[in-house]
């Protein structure tokens, strides 16, 4: 149970530190190698650019944790507390019904990805693996906007 727990509060904040470390230092070593040794890496920013794609997808449900995903609430802040809780439920459940559509549309299209067998052109990864990242991501921003509606109700009930 309290690997679970875990997972549900430290899972994104991980996957994104160990991404950003991976963009810092294979960037990093690109500068050296261009730079110091004037010879380039044909791979760096193929690394670079797949972590970053991880990173930005993966981000959607660690910034729907953390209630930093962008909103604007103004209209919402000058609603009275009743109507401004069930606008605000509604927003969450609007929210989790696109991520949830976004995620199964997405498993067709990395299905699609995989069938064809494309790699990349430097690493030779399956790009399978790249589009993965789109399943994570909105598997995570589902889970954590349903998170969200569930804490919202037992806010409500306080």
């Amino acid at each position: 149970m309290k690997i679970v727990q875990w997972l549900n509060e430290h899972l994104e904040e991980y996957i994104l530190n160990i991404l950003l470390i991976v963009i810092s230092c294979v960037m990093m070593l690109q500068v050296i190698m261009r730079y110091v040794f004037n010879a380039s890496l044909s791979w760096a920013e193929e690394v670079s650019r797949y972590a970053f794609i991880w990173s930005a997808l993966v981000s959607i449900g660690y910034s729907i944790k953390e209630r930093s995903i962008l909103r604007v609430d103004t209209f919402v802040e000058v609603l009275p507390k009743g109507l401004r809780n069930i606008i605000t439920i509604l927003g969450n459940c609007l929210v989790a019904i696109f991520f949830a559509y976004m995620l199964a549309n997405s498993v067709p299209a990395v299905e699609k990805i995989v069938m064809s067998g494309q790699r990349s052109p430097a690493l030779e990864i399956p790009m399978g693996w790249i589009y993965l990242s789109a399943i994570v991501g909105f598997f995570f921003a589902t889970i954590r906007s349903i998170q969200r509606i569930a804490g919202e109700f037992k806010s409500t009930e306080k």
